[in-house]
C-alpha cells in the first residue's frame, strides 16, 4: 500500500469572478436609495404631492416622462456598447449562438472557430458603416441626455416655486 503526499492547494480567498461582481454592485445600488433630484428635495416634493393633487399631477407626469428618457438612454448606452465591441468577439458570439440551431453535431471549439476570412476593403466599408452607427446613436444619445436635464430642471424649478409659495422660511431661494 502506497501513501501518496498529501498536495495542500492554496485557497482562492478574495477571488470573484465577474458576475460575482457585477451582482454585489447591483446588490450595493439596490440598496442605496435612488433619489431623482435630491434627498430633500425628493422628499419636499414627495409632501407637496400628498398635499396638493394639482401639484402630485404635474410632478408624476414629469417623473414618467424622466423615467421613460432613462430608459431610453439606457438602450441607446447598450447598442454603443455593443457596436464597439470587437468585431471577432460580435463574430463568435452570434457564432456560438447560431450555430447550435443549425449545426448541433459539431463541437462548440469547432463552432468558434468557424471563422471565415474578410476582404479588406469590404472589413472598412463594414466598419466605417458601424461608426456611422456609433455616430448616429451618440447624437441621439446626447439629445435625449439633455431632454432628461431639461425635465429634472422643471421637476426642480416646480419643487423650488412651491418651496417659496409656502413661505418656508428656513430655505429662503
Amino acid at each position: 500500500m502506497k501513501i501518496s503526499p498529501a498536495i495542500n492547494l492554496p485557497k482562492a480567498e478574495g477571488f470573484q469572478t465577474n458576475s460575482d461582481k457585477r451582482l454585489q454592485q447591483q446588490q450595493s445600488q439596490d440598496d442605496e436609495p435612488k433619489y431623482t433630484l435630491s434627498e430633500f428635495l425628493d422628499a419636499k416634493a414627495q409632501q407637496y404631492s400628498d398635499e396638493d393633487a394639482s401639484f402630485a399631477g404635474q410632478y408624476e407626469n414629469l417623473e414618467k416622462v424622466y423615467d421613460d428618457l432613462e430608459q431610453k438612454i439606457n438602450v441607446l448606452q447598450e447598442q454603443i456598447s455593443k457596436l464597439k465591441q470587437n468585431p471577432i468577439q460580435r463574430h463568435l458570439q452570434l457564432e456560438s449562438g447560431t450555430a447550435e440551431v443549425v449545426k448541433p453535431e459539431q463541437s462548440k471549439v469547432q463552432q468558434s472557430l468557424n471563422i471565415q476570412p474578410e476582404h479588406t476593403g469590404v472589413k472598412r466599408y463594414r466598419e466605417s458603416q458601424q461608426q456611422e452607427q456609433v455616430d448616429i446613436l451618440l447624437h441621439q444619445l446626447n439629445e435625449l441626455q439633455s431632454k432628461q436635464a431639461e425635465v429634472k430642471q422643471q421637476m426642480m424649478d416646480m419643487v423650488i416655486t412651491e418651496l417659496k409659495k409656502r413661505g418656508n422660511e428656513e430655505y429662503k431661494l
